[in-house]
């Protein structure tokens, strides 16, 4: 089990990993989406002032035009490379949050086991008691892995200029880039201490078995 877990955190720290420089190589996504909607405004203001004066256009406009293309130019690649930033972010931190629930959906399964087994064959108590401290004591940090995640995601949610707070956005860039350096030593301390504590439980339901087949070949 230690070592598909490992596999599968190994994979969810490297997309994440991946994702953050693929983060920097976007750009000032800010800046350009600012520039793109300050030139469609001053065009969308020259055609309501044509509207009213009833002409058809006027050498404003076509200059707020030619801005706003030249401005579209500008946006369009840090958008193409801010979409594949978003593909990857949810993939990572759905792949993350994955690999911390499997650590606790484990846990609370063998530990449970560990119990009953056990009970059943009355073998000593610290052995399930073991496999449940090891659970409790990893508990926060997959706990903490998980919400390490969701803080960054939405920090990215409220960093996106193409959001509804798009006001502010720019606001949010620095503590989203901060807080992602965070996150990816969060989750990799994490996933190596539920490594360990996996390894460790693994070994707790050997010695389990193993007393479960002396008893046996003794009856």
């Amino acid at each position: 089990m230690s070592r598909i877990f490992s596999v599968l955190a190994v994979l969810a720290v490297l997309l994440l990993a991946a994702n953050f420089v693929v983060g920097l190589w976007v750009g000032d996504f800010n800046a350009a989406a600012q520039e793109k909607r300050a030139a469609q405004a001053r065009m969308i203001d020259l055609d309501k002032q044509n509207k009213l004066a009833r002409r058809r256009t006027s050498p404003e406009y076509e200059e707020a035009r030619r801005e706003v293309a030249e401005a579209d130019g500008r946006f369009q690649p840090p958008r193409g490379r801010m979409t594949l930033h978003m593909l990857l972010g949810a993939g990572g931190a759905l792949l993350a949050i994955l690999v911390n629930c499997i650590t606790i959906t484990y846990l609370i399964g063998t530990s449970r086991w560990c119990k009953e087994v056990c009970e059943t064959y009355r073998l000593p108590a610290d052995l399930a008691e073991r496999s449940t401290q090891l659970k409790r004591s990893t508990f926060p940090w997959a706990v903490t892995s998980v919400l390490a995640v969701i803080l960054v995601v939405g920090l990215g949610a409220a960093a996106d200029p193409s959001g509804a707070n798009f006001n502010r956005s720019a606001q949010f860039v620095t503590p989203h880039y901060l807080g992602a350096m965070v996150m990816l030593l969060v989750v990799s301390g994490s996933f190596w201490v539920q490594i360990q504590r996996i390894a460790a439980n693994y070994e707790v339901i050997e010695e389990i078995l193993l007393e479960v087949k002396r008893l046996r070949s003794e009856s």
